[in-house]
C-alpha cells in the first residue's frame, strides 16, 4: 500500500513557479483512514502557534512509537523519506538539487543522525474554529527545498476562503523582513492561482527562487477546526546551502 500524496502523477505547472495542484491525492480508503485516526487530541496537547489559534504536530513526535496511530506514524515516515525526496525530484527534475548519497544524509527534523544536510518534516496541522485575516503575500525560507499542503477539511465545515493563493511577481524580491513573515509587500504581484480548501486536494510548491510568492485568504464563517498536512525538506544549516538569496532583515 503506498501512502504518497504523489501516486497520482501530477503536472508540473512553471509558471510563475514550479508547482503541482492535485485533487483526490490518496484513494479514498487510505484518506478515509487518516481521516477517522485524525490525531486531534495529540496535537491539543502541544503548545499552540500563531497566539493560540494553530497547532501543529510535528514528525519528530509522530514517529516515536505509541504517539499516533499506525497508519499516521507510517505516513509520517514515508513523506520524511529519502524515497519520497526522490519522488519529488522525479516531478520537479534540475529544479530539485541533487544531494550526494541521500539515503544516508536526509532525517526527520530532530532526528538527525549527526551532520544530515537535509530535514524533512510531515506536520499534521490544525487551526481553532475561528474566523482569519489573511496571510499577506511572503517568500518561504529560503533553505527549504519544497513544501506540499494536504487538505482535510471536515465534511460539515461550511466556511470559505482559506485558500492558497499563487502570486505573480511584479519585480525582484531582494528584501524580505524575517520578522515579518518574509512578507514581500508590494512585490508580489496579481494571484494567478487559488487552491481551494478541498477535501484530499494537495498542492506542492518547489522553492527554487523568490518568485514564489503566495499567501492564503481570509477564513469566514468558520466553525470546526480547519485540518491540513505540510510536508517540507530544507537545507539543513551544516549543508551550507540555499535555493537564493535574499537579503532577511529584522524590524
Amino acid at each position: 500500500m503506498t501512502l504518497s500524496i504523489l501516486q497520482n502523477t501530477p503536472t508540473l505547472i512553471r509558471d510563475p513557479y514550479p508547482h503541482v495542484v492535485i485533487e483526490n491525492a490518496l484513494p479514498d480508503h487510505i484518506y478515509d483512514q487518516l481521516e477517522r485516526e485524525w490525531p486531534m487530541q495529540q496535537l491539543l496537547d502541544t503548545a499552540p502557534f500563531d497566539d493560540g489559534i494553530c497547532y501543529r504536530l510535528k514528525s519528530d513526535q509522530m514517529l516515536k512509537q505509541g504517539v499516533v496511530s499506525d497508519i499516521w506514524k507510517r505516513f509520517a515516515e514515508y513523506h520524511t523519506s529519502a524515497t519520497f525526496f526522490n519522488e519529488v525530484k522525479n516531478i520537479f527534475g534540475d529544479l530539485v538539487p541533487v544531494v550526494e548519497d541521500i539515503h544516508n544524509t536526509i532525517s526527520p527534523r530532530g532526528w538527525d543522525k549527526g551532520g544530515d544536510k537535509i530535514g524533512t518534516d510531515c506536520q499534521a496541522v490544525m487551526h481553532q474554529p475561528i474566523d482569519f485575516s489573511s496571510r499577506t503575500p511572503h517568500i518561504d525560507n529560503p533553505r527549504e527545498i519544497y513544501a506540499g499542503l494536504l487538505y482535510m477539511p471536515y465534511a460539515d465545515d461550511k466556511s470559505t476562503g482559506g485558500e492558497f493563493q499563487i502570486h505573480e511577481t511584479k519585480d525582484n524580491v531582494t528584501e524580505v523582513n524575517k520578522n515579518g513573515g518574509r512578507a514581500v509587500g508590494d512585490k508580489a504581484g496579481k494571484i494567478v492561482k487559488s487552491v481551494p480548501y478541498k477535501r484530499n486536494t494537495m498542492v506542492m510548491f518547489c522553492n527554487n527562487s523568490p518568485k514564489a510568492i503566495h499567501s492564503v485568504s481570509a477564513r469566514v464563517n468558520a466553525i470546526t477546526h480547519r485540518r491540513s498536512v505540510n510536508i517540507i525538506a530544507e537545507f539543513n544549516r551544516v549543508a551550507k546551502r540555499s535555493m537564493f538569496e535574499v537579503k532577511e532583515i529584522r524590524k
